[in-house]
């Protein structure tokens, strides 16, 4: 493959009015993907028709569906023949200056897995876009990466290069997490080595009504993520901020309309566990950097005009 490679690989699925525009952002790069990856999942809407029709893209398609987001990158990255690969969901856009500064950054820290940087959380009303919240990490995050990732997911599932060699080390895109497989797919990078972060924003993670984000479901994921701390160790630690984050998924869409419902939701939580107190400090703590987070994600819109309008032209 060549030196300083690069692919973008996009899974999607019945969105083909949202995907020609994420596919615009990445045609726009300061830096050039050197190949784009088109994985269509059975839409019916014309997607993989359009995409084919893109000179751009190479189109991967699965006509009965039913791979899912993690199949479907999983399927992508073996045509990517790129040293680097990017994931970027059909709903979210890189900024221009996404691919330049994480390759910059990996091609100038030759142990890390994967580079990552700021996506700003918003959604497009009918009055035009308005910020949700800002993914970044904290800087205590960065003193331990790894047990700090496996407790909260604070890299961005898009905006984010990593290298095809890691990939290829942990056996490619894992596919038995299907929910919170983007968090599972960074934990399993970063126990490789430490992530590099670029303190820049490289990406917008749009939230729609069509997306997939239901923080209560991945529950149900807990075990797989739990295992992890029975093959590794280092993770040990970071158990209780890990349980206590769920726990703040869980129980805050009850607040602060349903206190009742948030007590039970707490309780339940806490059932069993033997270090309650950790879980909900860890809990506490996860709520009021969020948010901060979201406070922060609010000041960079009103800070920046260049990227409001960047993005009103989407």
């Amino acid at each position: 493959m060549e030196q300083g490679s690069i692919a973008v690989v996009i899974p999607t699925f019945d969105r083909l009015e949202l995907l020609r525009e994420t596919l615009r952002s990445v045609e726009e790069q300061e830096r050039p993907a050197t190949r784009i990856v088109v994985v269509d999942d059975g839409s019916s809407d014309g997607s993989a028709e359009w995409a084919e029709s893109e000179a751009t893209a190479t189109v991967l398609r699965n006509p009965d569906g039913g791979w899912g987001p993690a199949r479907a990158r999983a399927e992508g990255s073996r045509l990517a023949d790129a040293e680097m690969i990017a994931f970027l969901d059909s709903d979210d856009l890189l900024l221009p200056n996404a691919l330049a500064d994480l390759s910059f950054a990996l091609e100038r820290s030759p142990t890390a897995p994967f580079a990552f940087a700021r996506a700003l959380v918003a959604a497009r009303k009918p009055d035009g876009w308005q910020p949700a919240g800002l993914i970044r990490p904290e800087p205590r995050e960065l003193r331990a990466p790894l047990p700090a990732l496996f407790a909260r997911n604070f890299v961005p599932s898009v905006g984010t290069l990593l290298r095809a060699e890691a990939l290829e080390r942990i056996g490619g895109y894992p596919t038995d997490v299907t929910f919170a497989e983007d968090h599972y797919f960074w934990i399993r990078l970063a126990q490789l080595a430490d992530p590099i972060y670029v303190d820049a924003l490289t990406a917008v993670y749009r939230v729609h009504g069509g997306g997939r984000h239901t923080p209560g479901r991945a529950e149900a994921e807990t075990a797989a993520f739990l295992d992890l701390i029975v093959a590794d160790p280092r993770l040990a630690r970071a158990r209780a901020g890990r349980l206590g984050v769920q726990l703040t998924e869980t129980a805050a869409p009850s607040f602060p309309r349903d206190p009742a419902g948030l007590a039970r939701k707490l309780r339940a939580g806490l059932a069993g566990q033997p270090d309650k107190a950790r879980v909900l400090a860890s809990a506490a703590r996860f709520w009021w950097d969020r948010r901060r987070r979201d406070a922060a994600g609010r000041r960079l819109w009103d800070d920046e005009p260049a990227l409001r309008a960047w993005l009103a032209a989407y």
